[in-house]
Formats: structure tokens, C-alpha cells, sequence
């Protein structure tokens, strides 16, 4: 039988930027926690190296004008 821990707070929500590797693009976010670029192979909750748990949203698209 698996366990869930639920959180106490809210878990926060972080923009990424995009690297491109030799083979992968990765995550690079701000942590909310330690304020050190942190890098994830993908989106969606994930936990840091100092133990901060966050969303790690896409991007934000550029506006057009139109």
C-alpha cells in the first residue's frame, strides 16, 4: 500500500526558461526557497536539490501584435 503526504502550504508556481543540452532541453527555474537556478529534465511538481517543493510551469509565450 503506497502512503501520500499531503502539503501544508500552498506549493508555489515557477517560470522556466529553457537550456538546450548536447541531448535534452531542461527546466532552469528560480527556487522560491534558496534563490539558486535549479535544473529539471521536465514540467510539473518537482523537487529541488535544497528540498523546496514547486510547479514548474512552461515558459510564458511572447505577445504578437495584432
Amino acid at each position: 500500500m503506497s502512503e501520500y503526504t499531503s502539503q501544508s502550504a500552498p506549493v508555489p508556481n515557477v517560470r522556466a526558461r529553457q537550456l538546450a543540452t548536447a541531448g535534452h532541453l531542461q527546466a532552469v527555474v528560480k527556487c522560491p526557497s534558496c534563490s539558486q537556478l535549479h535544473r529539471h529534465l521536465g514540467l510539473g511538481v518537482r523537487r529541488s536539490p535544497c528540498g523546496a517543493i514547486y510547479v514548474v510551469r512552461p515558459p510564458r509565450q511572447a505577445r504578437t501584435a495584432a
